[in-house]
């Protein structure tokens, strides 16, 4: 009848008209966090770390702060958000990869991930003062490449810790390749670096 065509009619019209309401809701908060994570970004390379305050981010993003804040606490969460997306990316290259067994093919996803990437995360990699920041996923990019390599676990907790060090080496002969102004070639870098790691890990694995 009459009216259930109407009533119909007038649900349909509010399903699709919420919609592109919805829509363009999704789409500012996309638009706004781009401003923040640009500023931020910008801000990162032109000045300590430290330095950085939620006013000046948000004046650089031409936003309030009422607005950073609905989308952040702090700026150490606007670094954790970017960081987890270099993350995300990283992950995927070296999915399929052992610890164990691929370490070569590891050493060097690492380096050349890092050597395409932007001059922001170069540096905030390679500032050890974001090591609290960046420590809890690198774990999880190790978590995800150990998973798959048994003869690397133990119970023994100082062992653990040891081994979690030594997985820290890759990131330490990057940072002192940058350091020295990347005097020794890329590829020769990555030879001498796989050289290293899988020497060492290997032995470790066949210490029993």
């Amino acid at each position: 009848n009459k009216r259930q065509m109407f009533k119909k009619c007038k649900l349909f019209c509010i399903f699709y008209c919420m919609k592109p309401a919805a829509h363009k809701e999704d789409l500012r908060i996309r638009r706004t966090k781009e401003s923040i994570y640009t500023a931020f970004k910008q801000m990162v390379c032109e000045m300590p770390y430290e330095k950085i305050t939620v006013k000046a981010l948000a004046d650089r993003a031409m936003i309030n702060r009422n607005t950073f804040y609905l989308h952040y606490e702090s700026t150490d969460d606007v670094l954790r958000e970017i960081q987890a997306g270099y993350m995300e990316r990283y992950i995927e290259l070296v999915k399929d990869y052992n610890y164990l067994d691929n370490q070569k093919e590891i050493v060097r996803s690492f380096f050349e991930f890092m050597e395409s990437q932007d001059e922001f995360f170069k540096k905030i990699t390679c500032d050890s003062r974001l090591d609290y920041v960046r420590e809890p996923m690198q774990r999880k990019v190790l978590a995800h490449t150990h998973s798959k390599t048994t003869r690397l676990h133990t119970k023994q907790v100082c062992i653990q810790n040891i081994v979690r060090a030594f997985n820290n080496t890759t990131l330490a002969l990057y940072r002192q390749w940058v350091q020295d102004g990347r005097k020794i070639p890329l590829k020769q870098m990555i030879d001498l670096a796989a050289t290293l790691m899988e020497g060492g890990i290997k032995a470790f694995a066949n210490r029993e």
